[in-house]
């Protein structure tokens, strides 16, 4: 296999027993030992890799293509038996970017809040800066991705924990997610487009498209057109069967996300829809909420960890950072009012929301002291001052059942204060089950 694969293949070939065995792990405990491992150079190894595998299907049954970024996966998806596309060594250029988008088309940032009755967080406003774009090849590392970003002022809000160890591609196929999800939504909702190889072995543009547009596409004839086409027939003949399986949360990363392919917030009425099987009959059949994206393949494609196809190049939405933020620290004696307090909390829009038991506070204290000998004397000290307000709650009320930590952002250093004083002020009902105490973000 490898000697035929070398034929058309221009980047690296590995089938030795070091990057096998190295190869047969990702961040989580499963162990599948792949054949080869491959480093491709360009889009076009990717795409005659594709080919050469629909051709050999036949010679070797068990052939698949597993992609692989960072490899910092814990659900196995970066680990295969066959040939594992490793992006990471070469395709791993910025391509272009950050630019202001042009027509961002209303732009705004997705609130994924579990819907509450008469609460301020039902709606959210368009982003008041034009948002900008990057676009970049999923090799690339979030670590070098953000540093270019930030040098702007401009962030992909979306971030993961391991944000110094995982590429962009990773975040991509798994849909990722992180400490601020919370305000700012998942990877789904900031991918502006993408190109990806599909089974044929051809690359193509994905993006948001209108109802001419999609229309268009289904009429090809092709193999991308038959994509669009059986799609858009799926979801249109099993409308509600779709509907009703969505799952109700705020936050899902368990990929094929069908039920968001079709803008929702486009077409008011379902009835409409079902009229039309073959759709873009002109502007006047139209009913528009916000803008005239409807139909989004990549809502599919993101969280499928390569399955559906393979992608070569994305280019996300950027938003400003924030240029200040503050923590509210909250202590609780016990849970029973929990629910309530995160009502209470989620109405002032946090940046953050999290949270921790009493078991992981006692494992910081105990290791604590060998911590703070990696922090020097300035370091240190300047740590824990940062924590001041923790250790007095815990002098003044003891040891906390369980700890949340809501952070508030904002380009206006008054009101990020006037937000977590409002907190503070509401946490008085909760007295004196509930303390709190706020001060500036630790970094390091």
């Amino acid at each position: 296999m490898k000697e035929e694969i070398q034929k058309f293949f221009k980047g690296d070939t590995d089938d030795s027993e070091e990057t096998l065995v190295k190869y047969s792990h990702d961040a989580s405990l499963l162990e599948v030992r792949p054949e080869i491992v491959l480093f491709p150079k360009d889009s076009e190894d990717v795409q005659n890799l594709v080919k050469w595998a629909g051709e050999n299907k036949n010679k070797y049954p068990n052939l698949s293509i597993t992609p692989r970024c960072a490899g910092t996966d814990m659900s196995g998806g970066a680990i295969g038996e066959s040939i594992i596309l490793d992006f990471s060594r070469y395709m791993n250029k910025l391509i272009g970017g950050p630019l202001p988008i042009d027509n961002p088309r209303g732009f705004q940032i997705p609130h994924p809040y579990p819907k509450r009755k008469n609460t301020a967080i039902q709606k959210f406003k368009n982003y008041p800066l034009v948002p900008s774009y990057l676009t970049t090849q999923p090799g690339m590392f979030y670590r070098d991705f953000e540093k270019i970003t930030l040098e702007k002022g401009l962030i992909l809000p979306c971030y993961t924990a391991s944000k110094s160890l995982n590429a962009v591609g990773g975040m991509y196929g798994n849909n990722s997610a992180g400490e601020r999800t919370l305000k700012y939504g998942k990877i789904e909702d900031y991918v502006l487009s993408a190109k990806v190889v599909f089974a044929d072995g051809n690359e193509y543009i994905v993006k948001p498209l209108t109802q001419d547009e999609l229309n268009k596409k289904i009429t090809q004839g092709d193999f991308e057109g038959n994509v669009y086409k059986n799609i858009f027939e799926l979801i249109k003949d099993n409308e509600e069967e779709i509907k009703q399986a969505k799952p109700d949360v705020h936050k899902n990363s368990a990929g094929y996300y069908i039920w968001n392919v079709i803008n929702n917030q486009i077409v008011k009425n379902s009835e409409w829809r079902k009229s039309h099987p073959v759709i873009g009959e002109g502007s006047s059949q139209r009913n528009f909420l916000q803008s005239d994206e409807f139909f989004d393949l990549n809502k599919l494609l993101v969280g499928s960890q390569g399955t559906l196809g393979i992608v070569t190049e994305i280019t996300f939405k950027l938003i400003p950072d924030n240029k200040h933020s503050k923590l509210v620290v909250i202590f609780m004696k016990d849970t029973e009012m929990l629910g309530r307090l995160v009502d209470e909390i989620l109405m002032l829009n946090p940046e953050t929301l999290e949270t921790y038991d009493d078991k992981t506070m006692k494992l910081a204290v105990r290791f604590f002291p060998d911590f703070l000998k990696n922090k020097g004397f300035l370091g240190m000290a300047k740590f824990m001052w940062s924590f001041l307000p923790e250790f007095w709650m815990m002098i003044t009320g003891g040891f906390p059942k369980l700890i949340l930590l809501a952070e508030f952002a904002g380009d206006d250093e008054a009101e990020v204060h006037k937000k977590c004083e409002a907190l503070k002020s509401k946490l008085k009902i909760f007295n004196p089950d509930v303390k709190s105490g706020s001060r500036l973000k630790a970094s390091g």
